[in-house]
């Protein structure tokens, strides 16, 4: 998949070597750069022409709700995730209001701010190779949960299912846990989960594979879309 530039704005130093930090650790995302304020961020727009801008709220010359605004009047072609402290139901109001894909409050987890950029990028993938979806396929996109969609285990996370999913289709042979965790990004005994349950419910046949001496490695491939 095509990198996907990103745009931070952000005043506090700190804050931008962290989200450039765990940018850095997510496959197929790139720091096109990094605005100190509102402004500056309105003038980074024009220049490096990111998909997503990462944006703080609280910022002088020009607040992070201003920005997004201006983004939406300008009609820039970019989705916004913003990353903040303020809790004020005012502000996740607007915040929704002018479109922002999600909204994550400092201080946060690498976690956290992983699961929303995976999320991004399935979004962004699915959007750009289907002509027509079904509702199913838009719940998902948009974190829809319906009665009748079974909720996962405990510890279990849509985006993480998704993006294990994807890969075990696009690469269609057998793995193991250690193998996909490498690829994905997870840990091992993270991926062994998803792996688990991904057979419980069919999706991948298990084979086993024999050695000489301990117990015998479990393999995995797609078999079929969940």
């Amino acid at each position: 998949m095509k990198e996907i530039q990103v745009l931070i704005v952000e005043d506090d130093p700190m804050v931008q070597e962290i989200n450039r930090r765990f940018i850095s650790k997510i496959r197929d995302f790139r720091v096109a750069g990094i605005a100190n304020n509102g402004a500056e961020a309105l003038q980074m727009l024009q220049e490096f022409k990111p998909q997503l801008v990462l944006l703080d709220v609280f910022m002088a010359k020009m607040d992070g709700l201003s920005v997004l605004k201006e983004i939406r009047k300008i009609g820039a072609n970019v989705d916004v995730i913003l990353i903040t402290a303020d809790k004020t139901v005012d502000t996740i109001h607007e915040a929704i209001r002018y479109g922002v894909i999600d909204y994550i409050i400092k201080p946060f987890k690498f976690e956290r701010f992983k699961e929303a950029l995976l999320h991004y990028q399935k979004m962004r993938e699915e959007l750009e190779n289907k002509d027509n979806f079904q509702q199913q396929d838009l719940d998902r996109i948009l974190h829809v949960k319906s009665d009748a969609v079974e909720e996962l285990p405990k510890g279990l996370n849509q985006t993480t299912l998704d993006l294990v999913v994807d890969y075990l289709k696009h690469n269609n042979k057998f793995h193991t846990s250690m193998e996909l965790s490498q690829e994905v990004g997870i840990a091992r005994v993270t991926a062994r989960r998803y792996l688990e349950y991904l057979a419980d419910k069919k999706v991948v046949q298990v084979e086993l594979e024999y050695g000489s001496v301990g117990r015998p490695v479990h393999r995995y491939k797609f078999t079929e879309p969940v």
